[in-house]
């Protein structure tokens, strides 16, 4: 029978093993984070090299526009009015259908996963994280006197990503390229026509809405 002293020891032998299986849990949660974050920079460059080279002169694109409701990868104003883009950069399948959107991951050899939502870290689903954004955007032009509607994308930006299906998305665009979504853009016939004296303004509400929040933000 195990002295009090052995039994001692197991007990810390084994608190020590589950410390250690922690931590490497932690590590690897850790080491995906980076990966992704990685990753959605790669895609977010990606998107911005492509829409310099496609959109008119006119248009001017605001990277990481951060408001109340969080923060989304691309605010673009031009004549044909506001969007508010959000760019993912996996290697999935992905199904668009209302709000509901989920995705399967697929490996380099072509396996395909389980399914999995499409969320957010805060578990907000891809349409509404950039929605609620654009909404929150929209609302504090409409107090500056801009009543336009911003409009949303979300972006895949990955060589292998594919968008098998796609039913009312909640999403004024999604897609894997960056041509239909400019095309969308610049033939968006609900669009409200910006002077450019009006597109200046806007550009420069929101700046300051960004740093508004942004300030804050860091204040906290």
């Amino acid at each position: 029978m195990p002295t009090a002293a052995e039994q001692a020891a197991q007990a810390w032998v084994g608190d020590a093993s589950q410390q250690v299986e922690w931590a490497a849990h932690e590590a690897l949660q850790a080491y995906n984070r980076v990966q992704q974050q990685g990753a959605g920079v790669y895609g977010e460059e990606l998107l911005t090299w492509s829409l310099s080279g496609l959109l008119p002169d006119e248009w001017v694109m605001l990277r990481g526009y951060r408001n109340r409701r969080g923060e989304t990868d691309h605010v673009l104003v031009g004549p044909a009015g506001a969007w508010a883009v959000e760019v993912k950069r996996r290697r999935v399948l992905l199904h668009a259908v209302g709000e509901d959107w989920w995705f399967q991951r697929l490996s380099s050899r072509g396996t395909v996963y389980e399914p999995e939502w499409a969320v957010d870290g805060g578990g907000r689903s891809w349409p509404r994280q950039v929605g609620d954004v654009a909404h929150d955007l929209a609302k504090w032009l409409q107090r500056q006197g801009h009543h336009i509607p911003v409009r949303t994308a979300v972006m895949l930006m990955h060589e292998h990503a594919q968008l098998v299906e796609c039913i009312n998305p909640a999403v004024d665009f999604v897609g894997s390229d960056p041509w239909q979504l400019v095309n969308t853009i610049l033939g968006d016939g609900c669009a409200t026509p910006l002077s450019q004296d009006a597109c200046t303004d806007i550009v420069g509400l929101v700046e300051r809405d960004h740093y508004f929040h942004s300030n804050r933000r860091r204040g906290r």
